[in-house]
């Protein structure tokens, strides 16, 4: 018997190539869309779950408060607070705190080596982690002052003459930049997984900042810059533990009197690093979970309308099979056995989408690893899926292919045989209705994708087109001198630099600051005006030189820049500050003008308001302007930022390279253009605004073919009515109109039914941004007049097909 059904299927199926290839290339295009996606997906889910202990895994966060208001929401927070939490907390099994080492300069014999994240992590890291060492001891290989491990392809960069042999390397020696105490390997670990949320290349023993910090890093309660991880016993309600954090921070803190801010402190699981994380100074590789989601949820209603297309282009073809149906009745057959012909019908046909979307994937994954960013393959993410999700998504198709297939199943081993071979098989009006809100459903979520890829793409060009209040376009940052020594001679040396970059035909200007637009500031506690004790302010703190200003374009409000007289060897010694228009305000001063010789001072220092410039944008749109103060500061670790003003950039930077080495001999030349460095900000943000205008269009395209069975289906049942209606001298535009009305309607409906659900899933995602526009009446009549053009050509297509035929050859057929 399955034979037989075997047969009559594949029989079907190539009888009628037009509507299976229709078939097969709607859930084709809908199963490649959700397996690229599931890969992107489970990729972005995948997260740290290679830690044996992730499910007890949590890091300590941390709130700041100042007079009652919010001044920092991070992931950094004091020395003592892992130590503390565990000699606190029979509930904590063990802990690990690290705090970064950013930029490496590895220094061995004669040569250099720059680039690479580092960390100063304690002797429970790998206690903690489950990275795998490939040489050295686990537990101890972090014990020791000035001792190190190294990533492998670290390892094989510093010593490339013992190749693989990592166990050779142990024992190795190597200067950090210019450190006169040298660190020994005491381990080797395997390359960091990409889908870790710390990255490094090198870990250094915590044990060495402890040394260095005379114990500072180990009994602070007012450094702020460590990181903590804390591994929770088996059976341990985060949430209940973390209830027991208030008193544990009055206890320590007592209020503001030791930090001189309220704190408050935070678990967050670390499977939650990633998608979740919406820190400040956080050293985490974090992406955004609403967009993850967002995306599986695209791929959803793709799946969805491929699957509702099958269902109208089988139920459309029911004039076809009904005579079929009919005669098989006349001879016996049974409607169970009608019923699991047509659903093996249907699992053919699945069967035969599902190697086309193994195809379509295979041609698109390389392309779709590009816009993601991340080195993916299907087969890769099958082996590291574990087997419950595959057997659930399996699952999940195989149900939805069943359940597609079994309602046109019913409809068509309905018919009655006498009905049928009388020639008076006609619809029922349930089944209409069922066809028209399927199509309903397929264009409410196409219009609904439409205005959100509308809107993510305005958002995208407003971050684009604002004005940040500075400019950072032709903008070459030159990486600071990692062999640089300070002394009395470093701010001249350093002033000569810049002079001779100015000689250079196409330099517009240099600069020196410690840190770069895009990057997350310092921040200064506890500043007020002199002449006011009442309220201490918090603000983000800018060493830069007396051409940050001119050469970033940042314009003044009121006063003066700064002069090169404000610069002082000695910090202690500096006397001039700048503030932006939004510090001035936050002291309580209106004008700008006002602000200028007042006094500014954080109790240990005082210095002179010499100007107010006007605020821009030091990181992206997501973040809202903070108070700024901008210091007279030069650096050994400031980078040059150069404005340049020609279209030969490599003749500019070759210029720019002799120099740099001229004043700097021994350092190795670094460059990078700061826009694209800036706009890494919205990496995720671009990514995603690719990923959802490709997937909405191949869901309209879904759409359209679901479209072209229900009005094909609709012009055969009216074959009849088409040629009386010219018989009686109705125009081929009037037939088109009427056979389309039904339609357009549909679709309209579907259209202002996207309304709703676009405007509030924007709204969510417009929330990530503290500027961002407002959502007009144009993003969504637009993408509504889209889905009705795009509509009524497929359906007039279809109908005009229908309209042109000669009435005598239709009545005859009737």
């Amino acid at each position: 018997m399955l034979r037989n059904y075997l047969t009559i299927a594949l029989r079907n199926v190539l009888k009628n190539k037009v509507f299976s290839g229709i078939n097969i290339l709607g859930l084709g295009i809908g199963l490649a869309a959700c397996l690229l996606i599931f890969q992107f997906v489970r990729y972005e889910l995948s997260y740290d779950t290679f830690h044996a202990k992730i499910d007890r895994t949590y890091r300590v966060t941390n709130d700041r408060f100042q007079q009652g208001k919010l001044i920092q929401h991070g992931t950094i927070t004091y020395p003592t607070i892992g130590p503390a939490m565990a000699r606190d907390f029979p509930e904590i099994e063990e802990y690990t705190r690290l705090m970064p080492g950013f930029g490496l300069n590895i220094r061995i014999d004669d040569q250099h080596f720059r680039g690479g994240d580092s960390h100063f992590a304690d002797e429970h890291f790998f206690s903690v982690f489950s990275f795998s060492m490939l040489a050295g001891d686990r537990v101890s290989a972090l014990k020791e002052p000035f001792s190190a491990v190294l990533t492998e392809h670290a390892a094989r960069r510093y010593f490339p003459a013992l190749r693989t042999d990592y166990t050779a390397m142990i024992g190795k020696t190597f200067y950090w930049g210019l450190d006169k105490v040298p660190y020994t390997v005491t381990g080797v670990c395997q390359d960091v997984p990409a889908n870790s949320h710390i990255q490094f290349d090198v870990l250094m023993s915590y044990a060495t900042l402890i040394q260095v910090t005379k114990s500072d890093a180990d009994n602070s309660w007012t450094w702020s810059d460590m990181r903590h991880y804390l591994v929770l016993k088996p059976g341990v309600d985060y949430k209940q533990l973390e209830a027991k954090f208030d008193a544990f921070s009055d206890r320590y803190f007592q209020g503001d009197k030791v930090s001189g801010s309220v704190e408050k402190f935070y678990l967050q699981p670390l499977r939650d690093a990633h998608l979740y994380s919406h820190y400040e100074y956080d050293i985490a590789k974090v992406a955004s979970g609403k967009a993850v989601w967002a995306m599986l949820i695209v791929a959803l209603f793709i799946l969805l309308i491929a699957w509702i297309n099958y269902i109208n282009l089988t139920t459309s073809r029911a004039l076809d099979r009904a005579k079929e149906v009919g005669l098989r009745k006349v001879m016996g057959a049974l409607k169970s056995q009608l019923i699991k012909q047509f659903i093996l019908e249907s699992l053919i046909i699945t069967s035969l989408s599902f190697g086309a979307a193994l195809v379509l994937v295979q041609l698109l994954q390389a392309s779709f690893n590009t816009i993601t960013g991340n080195d993916l393959s299907l087969w890769q993410v099958i082996q590291t899926t574990d087997a419950q999700t595959l057997i659930g998504v399996a699952a999940f198709l195989l149900v939805g292919a069943l359940v597609s297939g079994f309602y046109p199943a019913l409809v068509l081993s309905s018919y009655q045989p006498v009905t049928v071979l009388k020639g008076k098989f006609q619809r029922s009006g349930r089944g209409n209705f069922l066809r028209k809100a399927l199509v309903i459903v397929q264009f409410t979520s196409s219009a609904a994708l439409i205005t959100g890829t509308i809107i993510v793409s305005k958002q995208l060009n407003y971050i684009n087109d604002m004005d940040l209040g500075m400019v950072i376009d032709n903008t070459v940052v030159v990486s600071a001198p990692e062999l640089a020594t300070w002394d009395s001679s470093f701010v001249q040396r350093v002033e000569d630099y810049k002079h001779a970059l100015l000689q250079v035909d196409g330099v517009e200007s240099a600069a020196t600051s410690g840190n770069l637009p895009g990057d997350r500031l310092a921040r200064g506690f506890d500043l007020h005006l002199k002449e006011q004790t009442s309220a201490k302010y918090t603000m983000s703190y800018l060493g830069a030189d007396h051409h940050f200003v001119t050469t970033y374009h940042v314009s003044l409000a009121a006063g003066r820049g700064f002069l090169p007289t404000d610069h002082q060897v000695n910090y202690d010694a500096i006397r001039s500050v700048m503030l932006n228009v939004k510090a001035v305000r936050l002291l309580g001063i209106d004008n700008p003008e006002d602000a200028v010789g007042k006094e500014l001072t954080d109790d240990e220092h005082t210095w002179t308001i010499v100007g107010v410039f006007n605020d821009f944008h030091q990181e992206s749109l997501k973040n809202p302007i903070e108070a700024m103060i901008l210091m007279p500061v030069y650096s050994t670790f400031a980078d040059t930022s150069i404005k340049i003003k020609t279209e030969d950039t490599k003749h500019v930077l070759a210029s720019i390279e002799g120099i740099y080495k001229k004043y700097f001999p021994g350092n190795s030349f670094e460059y990078f253009f700061l826009k694209d460095r800036y706009n890494r900000q919205y990496t995720d943000d671009m990514r995603f605004g690719q990923i959802i205008g490709i997937f909405t269009g191949l869901a309209i395209i879904v759409a359209c073919l679901g479209l072209i069975g229900l009005s094909s289906y609709t012009a055969m049942q009216r074959t009849k009515e088409i040629g009386i209606r010219k018989v009686l001298g109705a125009s081929v535009v009037h037939i088109v109109s009427l056979l389309s009305a039904d339609f357009v309607r549909l679709v309209l409906v579907a259209a202002v039914l996207s309304i709703p659900i676009a405007y509030f899933g924007m709204q969510n995602w417009l929330q990530g941004y503290a500027y961002r526009v407002t959502p007009g009446w144009v993003q969504f009549v637009v993408p509504l007049l889209l889905v009705l053009l795009i509509a009524a050509v497929t359906i007039s297509f279809q109908v005009l097909k229908a309209a042109m035929k000669n009435p005598v050859d239709t009545l005859k057929h009737e």
